[in-house]
């Protein structure tokens, strides 16, 4: 028997043009949705500005030790893992709008939920050196839509592989979700396994700078990060402007009307200077409402 061919993640690198313009070309925008529609993500592997990655890494880092040393940190499936979940520096001086409001990324975005996608949620998580893996899942757990309805931009502050921790992706999982999961233990170990058979999962290896573009029913996982270097992972979520949700982000008032959200709708909850974002959310409510 012939072994599976393992899928590989759609890579769209933007030209000189597109970067200067800011304007994606219809032919990256449609290898970026048939890669969305089929495989249930793709990556924009220079669409971000490696300086501002180098100077939020700086600081998200040493706030991720600091967190990592406390006890009462949220840990993404146990301690094992070495997985933290880390709140975004919110300071003027570490919003990027090639991040938060990537116009290549919208431009996807836009053909797959609608006009005006509504940015609901902006997090991190951070990997230190472990050697356990986090289980099979997906990020819902609800009666979801069965269609798109949630896009996840994933952001590493630094070139990522299977030896950092690069977040395992099973290409084309997100097509039939239904009796997949159950609560939060993720994926049924048998499902994994028939979906292995046909579709085994992949670790790509991504330059610093690269933005993956996730259906948010796509199956993952975090996988062990095998050097001593914390790994950062920046998230946002988009949802159309049809989704019934009440999820907002948080950012400082001092920020108003200095961003440039392009076509992005921003659902932000304003908060004072003070607000000490390291304390940071963990319970986020995603479902769709009546």
């Amino acid at each position: 028997m012939r072994p599976v061919p393992t899928p590989q993640l759609v890579q769209i690198v933007l030209s000189d043009h597109e970067l200067s313009t800011k304007k994606l070309s219809s032919h990256n925008l449609q290898a970026a949705l048939e890669a969305l529609h089929r495989d249930g993500a793709c990556a924009i592997t220079n669409a971000i500005d490696p300086a501002h990655l180098d100077k939020l890494n700086g600081r998200m880092v040493d706030d991720a030790k600091t967190l990592y040393a406390q006890p009462k940190t949220h840990r993404n499936f146990g301690s094992g893992t070495g997985n933290i979940q880390q709140e975004p520096v919110i300071e003027g001086d570490y919003l990027f709008e090639d991040i938060i409001a990537n116009p290549w990324a919208t431009a996807i975005t836009e053909c797959m939920l609608g006009p005006n996608p509504h940015m609901r949620f902006y997090s991190a998580n951070t990997a230190f050196k472990a050697t356990e893996r986090q289980p099979v899942h997906v990020d819902v757990h609800f009666d979801f839509p069965k269609m798109p309805f949630g896009l996840c931009l994933n952001v590493n502050l630094v070139d990522t592989s299977p030896e950092n921790g690069s977040t395992e992706l099973w290409l084309g999982s997100h097509i039939d979700t239904d009796g997949h999961t159950s609560d939060y233990n993720g994926v049924h170990p048998d499902m994994v396994e028939a979906r292995r058979k046909i579709s085994p999962p992949i670790q790509p290896t991504l330059p610093k700078g690269a933005m993956i573009i996730r259906d948010f029913r796509l199956w993952h996982a975090g996988m062990p990060n095998r050097t001593d270097e914390p790994r950062v992972m920046l998230v946002t979520i988009q949802f159309p402007a049809w989704y019934r949700s009440d999820l907002k982000f948080v950012l400082p008032s001092s920020m108003k009307g200095k961003l440039n959200w392009g076509n992005l709708v921003p659902c932000i909850e304003w908060v004072d200077e003070d607000y000490n974002y390291l304390a940071g959310r963990h319970d986020h409510d995603f479902t769709l409402q009546p």
